[in-house]
């Protein structure tokens, strides 16, 4: 189906992704695009900090899933209600 106001492309030939993947027959040229660019602004002091922090993490979640376990495993008090005395009569 031709768009008269594009000069009579087709709908396909109009989405810039799709004619790349149709042209080339690489459907990750925008993804190696997108690495180039990402390597260009992370840099190897970005990427040690970024390992640095989500190593703490994973520490974190694993004492707390130990703390939740041991937790589970203890006796809990059983507590009594408290019964508030009739004051109404």
């Amino acid at each position: 189906m031709p768009i008269p106001g594009l000069g009579g492309l087709s709908v396909l030939d109009t989405h810039l992704l799709a004619t790349l993947a149709r042209g080339t027959d690489s459907r990750k040229k925008i993804m190696l695009l997108l690495a180039v660019l990402a390597a260009c602004v992370i840099n190897g002091d970005t990427m040690t900090g970024v390992l640095r922090q989500a190593t703490w993490l994973v520490v974190a979640v694993i004492v707390l899933i130990v703390v939740q376990t041991i937790a589970m495993r203890l006796p809990q008090p059983r507590v009594k209600p408290v019964v508030e005395p009739d004051t109404n009569g």
